[in-house]
């Protein structure tokens, strides 16, 4: 199942093999979140994998007329704190 959801994620969006390991990455973090254990899942956050995003830049590392965001890939959830992985090309 979860060879099936990589492969349709990549697909869906035109996206290379280079992204397998991110898509497996979301389809295990989705599986997780939407499994059965009596409670209704929050899937407030969820963004579309492969979908252009805009991550924000930090004050301290731009200067006073550069851009406040960058244009990238969504492609992934962080394990270790609540945000998105993105990859900008």
């Amino acid at each position: 199942m979860i060879e099936e959801a990589v492969r349709a994620m990549l697909e869906e969006k035109h996206m290379s093999k280079f992204y397998w390991a991110e898509a497996v990455q979301t389809t295990v973090y989705l599986k997780n979140r939407t499994s059965r254990n009596g409670g209704v899942p929050n899937l407030g956050h969820l963004g579309v994998f492969g979908t252009i995003a805009y991550m924000y830049v930090p004050k301290e590392k731009r200067r006073k007329l550069d851009v406040k965001s960058e244009k990238c890939i969504l492609v992934g959830y962080s394990d270790e704190q609540k945000g998105y992985k993105c990859y900008n090309p």
